[in-house]
């Protein structure tokens, strides 16, 4: 709470309450989410945070390093953008299915000894970078497999 604080501060902003009801609900939160889901979640807890403070508040909340946009989906949400909590969570990739849209989120070391190799390669100091695998989930591929699979009828 104490990093949100200080940016609100930076801002001339200050705590409300709406804003702490706010920031325990995304810091509560597990997955992916957008600014609807958020002030809906709250709502449901009997902590009602308007949509347009939800909205107001996210650029401050990544600044303070407590969310980022997440890049799942490459435009497969039909929601908008996305959002995750990343304070106090271990970095992590995402593996995401084009046809159903279904998120796994995953950490593999040697990936991130790639990254740091190629950015170094070509004289740059990573300070963030997310990685999004985008192809086709197992439940899909057998979904598809089915259909196929059906015999055709034919026109008589």
């Amino acid at each position: 709470m104490a990093r949100f604080q200080d940016v609100l501060r930076a801002h001339e902003g200050r705590l409300t309450q709406e804003r702490q009801s706010l920031l325990h609900i995304i810091c509560a939160s597990v997955g992916h989410f957008n600014p609807e889901e958020v002030a809906g979640l709250a709502r449901s807890k009997g902590r009602p945070v308007s949509l347009t403070t939800v909205y107001r508040n996210l650029p401050l909340l990544i600044e303070a390093g407590i969310v980022r946009r997440a890049t799942v989906g490459d435009g497969l949400d039909r929601a908008g953008v996305r959002y995750e909590r990343v304070w106090n969570r271990t970095h992590h990739d995402h593996l995401t299915c084009e046809r159903c849209g279904r998120v796994v989120e995953f950490s593999y070391p040697a990936i991130e000894i790639l990254q740091e190799a190629v950015a170094r390669e070509h004289g740059f100091l990573l300070e963030r970078h997310h990685l999004e695998l985008i192809g086709v989930c197992a439940s899909c591929r057998r979904k598809a497999g089915a259909l196929s699979a059906r015999p055709t009828r034919r026109p008589h």
